[in-house]
């Protein structure tokens, strides 16, 4: 009797079980991870995990075959006009192309991004964590609306008043395009008014994990040790100065990405679900000074936090949707080259010598572009231009209905294939 009672038993929990793991793998996608490599061209991707092979580094986790793979069309609503990163992630954010240097906007007309309706809508908490400055152009595009993306007071009122929750990078660029209009006098200001807001501000200087309990209050993490470093750079463009440091130049910042994404993870966690979006910054930045070396550290810091976004969806399969993609390539990067020197005499002929790189200390910051140039051609790494490009870009999902992003589409199909995936 005991036996057929302990046997029913058994039979009852594995049923149990299988229930629990069926019930987690249906349904709808309750988590959504989405990776913006700016400035990250299929070269640039395939560079790094070349690089990463010789190197003996870690490879790009998302080059892995269970990852569905696709291509996104970049173009913006200008004709015959490449884009940038307002237009690219408006595009991107929320699903309708726009013109250059719009945020969040169409000929005047606010659009909704798929953040703000999965928050309003949903109630999904909200997650945005960039290394570059939080009002810059690409995280801007999921919750703010203006005609400009130089409008930085404007968008960084836009952020506070977006009721989004949780929000980690390097500060904040300061004023508007239209100099008249300016809010706020300094950095100070901007963070008083975050607490105004009833925002938990957290200069970092303790462990980030033990910010985890922070799951009641909106939360800002910005790590004011290093800005203040930052600050001191001299001969750099300002939003040098309000974001992390490059991963080449300071390694020890190399997991920032990836500690803000889990944090975010600790921090958003709840049964509606939530929405984040994480944005490699500087690897558009190192490859507007073709800079193949520094690209290739930020793409693997990059791919640092999808792993933490991978490690979750490991814990939960069937509710969870990790996109990687990009809103533009930069650069016009090539991979190889044919040298004979400009002479009848072939010297070398094909070739790609990506460690020859390593010659390289220091980012863009700190080499000059003599030197940049030299190595590069030494690392017989090509480069078309210091601007952004028209290439289309890679976009690889995993998760319940990644397969909606394999084969070809605009860039502003992915917020529609997201909410299909969520609704």
């Amino acid at each position: 009797m005991k036996k057929c009672f302990f046997s029913y038993f058994m039979l009852c929990a594995a049923i149990l079980v299988n229930y629990q793991i069926q019930a987690q793998n249906s349904g709808k996608i309750r988590y959504v991870f989405l990776f913006i490599g700016d400035g990250m061209g299929i070269n640039q991707v395939f560079t790094a995990q070349k690089f990463n092979e010789l190197t003996l580094a870690p490879p790009l986790i998302f080059l892995e075959n269970k990852w569905t793979f696709g291509l996104s069309m970049t173009e913006c609503a200008d004709s015959n006009k490449i884009t940038d990163s307002g237009a690219g992630g408006t595009a991107i954010a929320c699903g309708k192309r726009t013109s250059y240097g719009n945020i969040g906007e169409y000929q005047g007309k606010d659009l909704e991004s798929v953040a703000e309706y999965l928050h309003n809508k949903k109630n999904f908490k909200v997650g945005i964590i960039t290394n570059v400055p939080l009002n810059h152009a690409t995280p801007a595009c999921f919750y703010s609306h203006e005609s400009s993306r130089k409008n930085y007071d404007n968008m960084t009122s836009d952020l506070i008043e977006s009721g989004f929750d949780f929000f980690a990078g390097g500060g904040f660029q300061l004023g508007n395009s239209d100099t008249s209009k300016k809010i706020f006098k300094d950095f100070d200001a901007i963070i008083s008014r975050f607490r105004e807001n009833n925002f938990s501000v957290v200069f970092e200087g303790s462990p980030l994990k033990s910010f985890a309990c922070l799951t009641d209050s909106r939360v800002l993490v910005i790590d004011t040790a290093i800005r203040n470093r930052q600050l001191q750079l001299t001969n750099v463009y300002s939003d040098e100065k309000n974001s992390l440091p490059c991963a080449l130049d300071e390694p020890q910042y190399a997991m920032k990405l990836a500690d803000y994404t889990e944090l975010a993870q600790l921090v958003l966690m709840n049964r509606k679900g939530f929405f984040i979006m994480i944005e490699g910054g500087k690897i558009d930045w190192a490859c507007h000074d073709n800079d193949a070396l520094t690209a290739i550290y930020e793409i693997n810091a990059f791919n640092a936090a999808i792993i933490k976004a991978y490690d979750f969806y490991l814990k939960h399969p069937g509710q969870t949707l990790i996109i990687v993609t990009a809103d533009h390539e930069t650069g016009g990067m090539t991979q190889g080259s044919y040298l004979d020197a400009g002479t009848s005499v072939k010297k070398d002929g094909y070739g790609l010598y990506l460690k020859k790189l390593l010659q390289q200390e220091k980012s863009y910051i700190y080499t000059g572009k003599e030197s940049l140039g030299k190595i590069q051609d030494e690392a017989r790494i090509g480069w078309a231009t210091y601007e952004h490009t028209s290439a289309p870009v890679g976009i690889w999902a995993i998760g319940k209905g990644s397969r909606t992003f394999s084969g070809i589409m605009k860039n502003e199909d992915i917020k529609d294939k997201i909410l299909k995936l969520v609704r």
